[in-house]
């Protein structure tokens, strides 16, 4: 009795470490937010904007002052008002 309690504990210990295993081999998805300057995404390039610390695409980006790169004309109207 005490033989098959022990066999099953280790039948279920085995099929837990797979299981584990196979979760954390899972491909992850990026966090929104999570890219790098400089990164390459489907053919463009993204740049971080100073005010919100968004990334987007340069091609999309608003264009400001300094050559800085916005997500938006809000973003880029906020951070011309903190550098005046």
């Amino acid at each position: 009795m005490l033989i098959r309690f022990l066999l099953l504990l280790l039948v279920l210990w085995v099929i837990v470490k797979i299981l584990r295993s196979l979760v954390s081999q899972a491909p992850r998805r990026p966090r929104p937010g999570s890219a790098r300057p400089g990164r390459r995404v489907s053919g463009g390039e993204l740049v971080q904007d100073p005010q919100c610390g968004v990334y987007i695409p340069r091609e999309t980006a608003v264009r400001g002052t300094g050559g800085h790169s916005f997500c938006s004309e809000a973003c880029r109207d906020a951070f011309a008002k903190t550098r005046a």
